[in-house]
């Protein structure tokens, strides 16, 4: 009877530490995907041969990203995703780079994204007030951003950060001639190239 319940508890034990062994290590390097939503308001001005146009531009954007983490402080990965401006919109293809500092459930991070933005579609009216059409073109993108990630358990965390973007692109606009008839709130006659600035913040979800 003794033996019995000796061998019974000792398979108790050796279940119950490998149960918990399997439940405490979770791989230090492994594939991760997030899911991410954000917004980013304009910022600064754009000087313009003949006016100064302020940024008012909004940026909601939605991103997938796949990465690589490589131990608990530093992943790598390629994201995607949809940019939609006031009338216009990206889509950006981008290299993703985040560090971790801490090795905790709560942990402050930086990254940064780096890439390229195809135009998926334009506005071919000038807008109302300015008489301009933003972002026009396709071009480099970048998004830097600091915040926090939270573990929600060995499988989720949720990640909040403060970001900065820019974007590279054009600006259409007119040059009016004393001698032409005034068109500038149909179409545009000249084009400059302009980095696009922006603030906001971005939201995900880490898997």
């Amino acid at each position: 009877m003794k033996k019995a319940l000796l061998i019974t508890l000792a398979t108790i034990l050796f279940v119950g530490a490998v149960h918990s062994q399997n439940r405490r290590k979770t791989p230090e390097r492994k594939f991760v995907y997030m899911t991410s939503i954000g917004y980013a308001s304009g910022l600064g001005q754009i000087e313009l041969e003949n006016k100064t146009i302020t940024n008012k531009n909004f940026n909601i954007s939605v991103n997938q990203l796949l990465g690589y983490q490589f131990n608990p402080y530093f992943q790598m990965g390629l994201g995607f995703g949809f940019d939609f401006w006031k009338h216009t919109a990206f889509i950006p293809v981008y290299l993703n780079l985040t560090v971790n500092f801490l090795d905790k459930r709560i942990t402050p991070l930086l990254y940064a994204n780096m890439g390229y933005s195809f135009k998926w579609y334009i506005s071919s009216t000038p807008e109302a007030m300015d008489r301009v059409i933003h972002g026009t073109s396709q071009g480099p993108m970048g998004e830097a951003g600091i915040g926090m990630k939270i573990k929600i358990n060995d499988y989720v965390s949720m990640v909040i950060a403060g970001c900065y973007k820019n974007q590279y692109t054009d600006i259409r606009y007119t040059i009016l001639s004393p001698d032409e008839p005034d068109y500038s709130a149909y179409s545009t006659n000249s084009v400059k190239n302009v980095l696009y600035h922006f603030a906001g913040v971005r939201l995900g979800v880490l898997f």
